[in-house]
């Protein structure tokens, strides 16, 4: 089974999300490792929380630390039925 492919309109707004109220650089990608971005583990959870509330779904600890990039963070909430419209 192949993992769902994220509408590019939420990764978009995931990497909004990332480079406003988490102060990526501006010149992050969706591709680009949260490690680059100096993200620790307290921050990709407090993300996940974030997260969590603006799309109405449950994101787990072991989840987030998972997920690498923003990409890969758009398609876990794709996959937990994450819609831009909530």
């Amino acid at each position: 089974m192949t993992a769902p492919t994220a509408p590019a309109d939420l990764t978009e707004a995931v990497l909004d999300i990332v480079r406003g109220k988490f102060e990526a650089p501006q010149d992050t990608t969706a591709t680009t490792p949260y490690e680059d971005m100096d993200f620790d583990s307290l921050v990709l959870l407090e993300l996940a929380v974030h997260l969590s509330k603006v799309y109405g779904v449950e994101i787990g600890d072991d989840e987030i630390l998972d997920a690498s990039n923003v990409a890969e963070t758009a398609r876990l909430l794709t996959a937990k039925g994450a819609r831009l419209d909530r």
